[in-house]
């Protein structure tokens, strides 16, 4: 935590400010190690690092936080917030606030109050080790339960029911809660990227895509698999196989330097080579951390290069009205001069 405050302070001096308000529960987190955030704020200055929270939350960060100073606060959190923050100079307040409390904290101090962006962000795209290795575990849990899962799935069942028994089994395999709602999609149904999951039953001849992810430790999981029901005709298995190619190509292309905007591009010059591309309707990948979704972005517009440490996901996916969709999800680390896949579940078509 030391280490990630120093860099946080060397990012104040470049942005010329004495001081910075965190507000987000993931900046709270990284920052301080605190897990109450909703209920907390931070004040972060050259020469001292405050945490401000109620009662209801004082022992937990004394025992969570014990390098911080603890500050108790009456809900709503501010007041005390306010008084120190006065004596501080300039300082910046995460554009996350609610918009009342920055008019309030701005009628208090004036100027020295300044919006800031993706600050703390900024910092968390690089991961440390022992993060790494917790991203490692958050993404075998996920793929222990797809493992799990395919001895489950058969014509018949509830698209809601795949759902379920997905949040079941990341609960049962240690995740502290999914990271975002299942995705269980089948049919015609799979051609919405996004699509809910609804009471359509599994039918023979269904692709059924499955994105899920659960929260290890504080950190996501994310991956997709798409699986045949029952059968898969040729064509099926031919269109598998295109994204397959298409994906793994992407996976192969990640490494430190390239950037996200150019990854994006040689995934979907792979596609246009099946001409597949009018079906690829959304970026190539994210960044993964405490968020499931989180900077670099990996799409057209994106302006990152990736570096080392970071984690991105390569989920290239087609989905044709009418008819269904696929798509193939990995999580993996940029190294210098490759990437080290975590998602350790076949890709392979799978049929039950």
């Amino acid at each position: 935590m030391n280490q990630r405050i120093t860099r946080l302070r060397q990012s104040l001096e470049k942005l010329k400010l004495d001081g910075i308000i965190i507000d987000r529960r993931e900046n709270i987190y990284y920052l301080s190690g605190f897990t109450g955030g909703d209920d907390a704020r931070l004040l972060v200055t050259q020469q001292e690092t405050l945490l401000f929270t109620d009662s209801r939350y004082t022992e937990q960060a004394s025992r969570e936080s014990p390098q911080w100073t603890l500050i108790e606060e009456k809900p709503p959190l501010g007041q005390a917030l306010k008084e120190h923050a006065r004596r501080v100079g300039k300082v910046g307040l995460e554009d996350t606030v609610s918009y009342r409390f920055f008019k309030e904290l701005s009628l208090e101090l004036g100027e020295a109050v300044v919006p800031v962006s993706d600050v703390v962000e900024e910092l968390r795209v690089i991961k440390e080790s022992e993060e790494l290795e917790i991203l490692r575990q958050a993404a075998d849990i996920g793929s222990e339960v797809f493992s799990e899962l395919l001895s489950q799935l058969r014509a018949g069942v509830s698209e809601r029911t795949v759902a379920n028994w997905i949040v079941t089994a990341l609960r049962q395999k240690g995740a502290e809660k999914e990271s975002f709602d299942p995705i269980a999609v089948s049919g015609p149904n799979a051609a919405l990227p996004h699509g809910r999951p609804g009471e359509r039953l599994l039918q023979a001849g269904d692709m059924l895509t499955l994105d899920f992810g659960g929260f290890c430790q504080g950190y996501a999981s994310d991956m997709t698999r798409t699986v045949a029901i029952g059968e898969a005709s040729q064509q099926l298995r031919d269109l598998y196989a295109k994204l397959l190619d298409a994906q793994q190509y992407g996976v192969e292309q990640v490494r430190a330097g390239i950037r996200c905007a150019e990854l994006d591009r040689l995934v979907r010059e792979r596609l246009r080579k099946y001409d597949l591309d009018q079906y690829f309707a959304h970026g190539t990948g994210h960044g993964l951390g405490l968020e499931v979704h989180e900077s670099p972005s990996v799409s057209s517009r994106s302006e990152w290069v990736l570096q080392e440490g970071m984690v991105i996901t390569v989920e290239p996916g087609v989905y044709i009205p009418g008819w269904g969709g696929i798509r193939i999800e990995d999580s993996v680390i940029v190294k210098s001069s490759g990437c080290e896949v975590i998602t350790k579940a076949p890709k392979q078509l799978i049929v039950i």
